[in-house]
């Protein structure tokens, strides 16, 4: 699942779950919209805070979903 599904389907704000993360809003948002990469430590957290609904697979996706645009 996407994080942007993830979101939708929770009813979180990305601002919401940045916090139940710990990290900030704009690394979500900006992870969301394409244009950030998530750190191995972010990812760690956002699929320990999704219980693995969003994957590491899913993470790496969008990071070389991001390079291939470049």
């Amino acid at each position: 699942m996407t994080l942007a599904d993830y979101l939708v389907s929770k009813g979180l704000k990305p601002a919401s779950f940045a916090r139940q993360v710990g990290v900030a809003a704009s690394t979500v948002t900006r992870i969301l919209d394409g244009s950030r990469r998530p750190t191995l430590d972010v990812a760690v957290k956002i699929v320990r805070a999704t219980s693995g609904e969003v994957s590491f697979e899913e993470l790496a996706a969008v990071a070389k979903n991001e390079r291939e645009a470049a």
